[in-house]
């Protein structure tokens, strides 16, 4: 059962995995002033200090509002969001603020003339549809896995990904209630959290299917997601199951992971159990049967990071 401690303590697991990594947890607590076993409670549903919360959001740059309720404070400069070169433009600005008080006036008279410039530019071209919101992951299916990747820091990230929408495609959605869990062997009778499933035609009439999650899509820009048409690996997933990966989190072994070959037949979920020069390693949960795949064949691997199921 889902509870405000559990769910603050995904929100602190993201936090982690989005700023250290999935084998990021040692490096994590060491910033924080902690042992391992110290961190590993949190993460488990311990409630942490409030000075910690507060330190946590220091580290990360992450929305002290986000991390206590799971809901963005209005305002808020969200650091995680936007690529290095912003991070580094905002750090050097809070330093130089620290540093000299007197800097406020004069820099927000400047972001205010910044602000003027912008609106008058907007107000010279022709009025266009509002954007669609950036809170959709892509879901695929086995034939429609992308061949390549994009640069993880490139512009655009994993959005570049996905198909183009329209305002009223959105107005028309069919709209279906997911619960979102991390890969296990066994689940609960309820999700780790609420996801909502979007069916919708894209700008060119195509049937496209989404879901719909702030917090992944907040702290994994470049997530999509794949759907599996196959029984192997139950019961950790089941056919008609989303799992969700983002550019640039590779494969951990003993970890569930999406791998893509040059066939499209070939592309499959399986446990990673490691490559060399040769083969790629993979498991299925099933059976337990061990598959090995030739590594020229081999396109990408990535590690699953949740699984959608209909909460029907």
């Amino acid at each position: 059962m889902s509870t405000p401690e559990k769910e603050l303590a995904q929100r602190i697991r993201e936090f982690r995995r989005r700023h250290f990594g999935p084998r990021g947890k040692d490096e994590f607590a060491r910033r924080l002033g902690l042992t391992r076993k110290e961190y590993d409670r949190f993460e488990a549903g311990k409630l942490p200090p409030g000075e910690l919360m507060v330190r946590m959001c220091e580290i990360t740059g992450e929305d002290l509002q986000w991390l206590l309720t799971g809901v963005s404070s209005r305002g808020t400069v969200v650091i995680s969001g936007t690529r290095n070169r912003h991070q580094n433009l905002l750090t050097q600005i809070a330093q130089a603020l620290e540093a000299r008080p007197t800097l406020a006036a004069p820099l927000e008279a400047f972001l205010e003339l910044l602000l003027r410039g912008e609106d008058a530019r907007r107000q010279t071209v022709l009025e266009l549809p509002e954007s669609p919101p950036n809170n959709l992951i892509p879901l695929f299916a086995r034939n429609e896995w992308p061949d390549e990747l994009p640069d993880p820091d490139g512009p655009g990230s994993g959005r570049m990904l996905a198909p183009i929408l329209s305002k009223k495609s959105l107005a028309i959605a069919e709209r279906a209630p997911a619960g979102l869990s991390e890969p296990a062997m066994e689940y609960g009778s309820e999700p780790l959290r609420n996801a909502t499933l979007l069916i919708l035609p894209d700008a060119a009439g195509a049937t496209r299917r989404f879901v719909q999650s702030h917090e992944v899509a907040r702290c994994f820009p470049a997530a999509f997601g794949v759907v599996l048409d196959d029984d192997t690996m139950e019961p950790m997933f089941t056919a008609g199951d989303a799992l969700l990966v983002t550019v640039g989190a590779g494969p951990q072994i003993g970890r569930p992971a999406l791998c893509k070959f040059a066939d499209s037949a070939d592309d499959r979920c399986r446990i990673w159990l490691g490559e060399d020069e040769q083969n790629v390693q993979l498991g299925r949960v099933s059976d337990g049967q061990h598959e090995q795949m030739p590594r020229a064949r081999f396109r990408w691997a990535l590690e699953v990071l949740y699984r959608v199921a209909s909460a029907a």
